[in-house]
């Protein structure tokens, strides 16, 4: 079924029950022009008649179906997203350890490529643990992300914002691309499962933390409520629940206490029911998912055809003045644009930081300019030669145009830029 006689919609209904069914998927990321179009050009692809037919190739092929999911529902991450909650994660791992727990056990829900479970175990060893004692479940049920994620080997565009100078010892330069330490690939086990279904998260015992980062708002209410109740059944007394920013409210309930620890996104389970103070800071609201189109510097998706929820920043809801953490969260949600006007508006008000210029650079990559991302990390690293985002960025930049020399030197800097540990601090 494509488009109707005389350019009139069609809504495909048939799809939008399975996808309803089978993915769990919210009905709001189901119309519109963007959702018609991504259907009419599977039903090519398959050379299918119908819709009904495509529902065919739906049932019997797992892989057209992952495509078709994760082009609605983009599969989306990058290293220390959110940073302060990796910082929080952190803490919270070293203070288990001075409790004297014998092991700490994490899983990353919906994990996609990786970089999240990877960016946890990070956090580990950086808190004192023993890889040894470190357990992280990893689970998807999209094979072409486990893939990636096994395979540990990203692009630029896998680094997007801060990066904690504990992190880079653990980040290797492998030609072009930058690969995950073996030491931490060793404590991440991929599993491909859908999380929806309760025994699967009941089956690797209890929990310290659970990691689960914008897949809630993709799901149906239902849906949401069932992966929330696994979650916290599947978390130990005290243990932490890291979430999306636009998500935290979402996953509040008696039994899940929402940290008020700004931009780390977390909640924690508690033995009795509370009463959920107020937010300290208006928290972004589950809204219904906008389209949005960005081609990432690696030729990685930021949304393709499909949809992105339209996670808002509250500083722009509530006319507050701008700040570089509400250009971030605009950023998180998909506003690239929006996110870019706040901060140039920000540095002709308060001048250029090396943080605002990274970020900027950032962005250019976002929308497939490398040559105006090379130029703003450069002037990020005249104010602050030692920040090490923007050093890797320029790294895998020069690698990019074949300038391998100049790349090498900024290998270099990043490996001087860390403090002394008596490790081997991130290049072969």
């Amino acid at each position: 079924m494509g488009a109707g006689e005389g350019g009139c919609s069609v809504t495909y209904v048939l799809v939008q029950r399975w996808l309803s069914d089978r993915m769990w998927l919210d009905a709001s990321l189901l119309t519109g022009a963007g959702f018609e179009m991504l259907i009419a050009e599977r039903l090519a692809a398959h050379g299918c008649g119908s819709e009904s037919e495509y529902v065919g190739v739906l049932e019997r092929s797992e892989e057209e179906a992952e495509h078709l999911a994760g082009s609605i529902a983009v599969p989306e991450t990058w290293f220390f997203r959110y940073p302060l909650s990796f910082e929080l994660l952190a803490e919270y791992a070293g203070r288990r350890l001075r409790e004297g727990a014998n092991e700490l056990r994490m899983v990353s829900v919906g994990c996609a490529s990786g970089e999240e479970p990877y960016g946890m175990a990070m956090a580990a060893l950086h808190a004192g643990w023993e890889a040894e004692r470190v357990t992280i479940d990893a689970i998807d049920r999209s094979e072409t992300a486990l893939r990636r994620g096994r395979d540990a080997r990203y692009g630029a565009f896998s680094i997007r914002h801060e990066v904690p100078d504990w992190s880079i010892e653990f980040l290797r330069h492998e030609g072009g691309t930058i690969s995950v330490d073996a030491r931490i690939r060793s404590m991440v086990r991929f599993r491909r499962a859908d999380v929806l279904d309760r025994s699967v998260l009941a089956s690797g015992g209890l929990y310290d933390v659970v990691l689960c980062r914008n897949l809630l708002i993709y799901l149906g209410a239902d849906a949401r409520a069932r992966l929330l109740a696994a979650i916290r059944d599947s978390l130990v007394e005290g243990g932490m629940l890291f979430v999306g920013h636009a998500e935290q409210m979402l996953a509040v309930e008696p039994r899940m206490k929402r940290i008020d620890s700004a931009h780390a996104f977390a909640l924690e389970r508690v033995a009795e029911p509370v009463v959920q103070s107020a937010p300290s800071r208006a928290e972004p609201v589950r809204t219904s998912p906008v389209q949005m189109r960005a081609k990432g510097f690696e030729g990685v998706s930021m949304g393709l055809i499909g949809r992105r929820p339209a996670a808002v920043a509250p500083s722009m809801e509530r006319a507050t003045e701008s700040t570089l953490e509400s250009a971030r969260d605009l950023a998180d949600a998909g506003r690239i644009r929006e996110s870019e006007t706040m901060i140039r508006s920000i540095i002709a008000r308060k001048g250029p930081t090396a943080a605002a210029l990274e970020l900027l650079g950032t962005l250019r990559q976002a929308l497939a300019d490398p040559e105006g991302a090379r130029v703003l990390f450069e002037q990020a690293l005249y104010l602050e030669p030692t920040r090490t985002t923007s050093l890797l960025q320029l790294a895998l930049i020069h690698e990019k145009n074949g300038e391998s020399a100049k790349a090498e030197r900024l290998w270099e800097r990043v490996r001087r830029a860390q403090p002394a540990t008596g490790n081997d601090r991130g290049a072969t």
